[in-house]
């Protein structure tokens, strides 16, 4: 167009028919790449989809080996500990007659079950087992409770003195004092022996 030429009205239709050519071009390279964006992000979030379920299943996995290895571990400290019990028979200063593992009991209204009980003709001990003693895994209140809950489920011995003790493999060092302030005794391998701190045990 020379310079100081008026537009015709042709002029102007033309000007925008190919400004509107040059946009609808544009939109259809911006419809494009929106189209190949979001096919990308669907293939992204495909991958991380499988990808985070084949992670939850290794996970799944994972707490089934460790779940294993605990109640594995479980089981041996159990073991252990009855074990020893059964030979020697003392705790506290007493001989007992009796040794029961897992002593499970149920009167309809309440259920419980008890890792090592020692019993004679006065006196009850009952024994908890961890593999790992700790405060994730003990609840002292809720030991101390248990003693109601014996004599209720077991009335012959609701007038025993009754003690308890927490037997591990290895202590948390808080948790082994607070049960010492609370009147619980500890049991725990040293070397070839267990060893029972039961200076500040008491009767319940």
């Amino acid at each position: 167009m020379k310079k100081n030429q008026k537009l015709t009205k042709d002029d102007v239709w033309e000007m925008f028919a190919e400004t509107n050519k040059q946009f609808k071009e544009n939109e259809r390279k911006i419809m494009k790449m929106n189209a190949e964006a979001d096919r990308r992000m669907a293939k992204m979030n495909s991958e991380a989809d499988k990808s985070r379920e084949e992670l939850r299943q290794e996970l799944k996995e994972l707490a089934k080996i460790v779940g294993g290895i605990g109640h594995n571990n479980g089981e041996m400290a159990e073991e252990y500990f009855y074990n020893t019990f059964y030979r020697d028979r003392i705790f506290v200063n007493e001989h007992f007659d009796k040794i029961k593992k897992n002593l499970s009991y149920n009167n309809g209204d309440i259920e419980a079950e008890f890792d090592i009980v020692l019993l004679n003709g006065n006196s009850a001990a009952i024994i908890e087992v961890k593999y790992n003693a700790k405060q994730e895994n003990i609840e002292i209140e809720k030991l101390i409770s248990r003693v109601e809950i014996f004599k209720i489920l077991f009335p012959e011995y609701k007038n025993h003195k009754i003690y308890l003790g927490v037997a591990a493999m290895s202590f948390n060092k808080d948790i082994v004092w607070r049960l010492h302030r609370a009147g619980i005794a500890t049991i725990r391998p040293v070397g070839k022996k267990m060893v029972v701190y039961d200076k500040t045990v008491r009767a319940f």
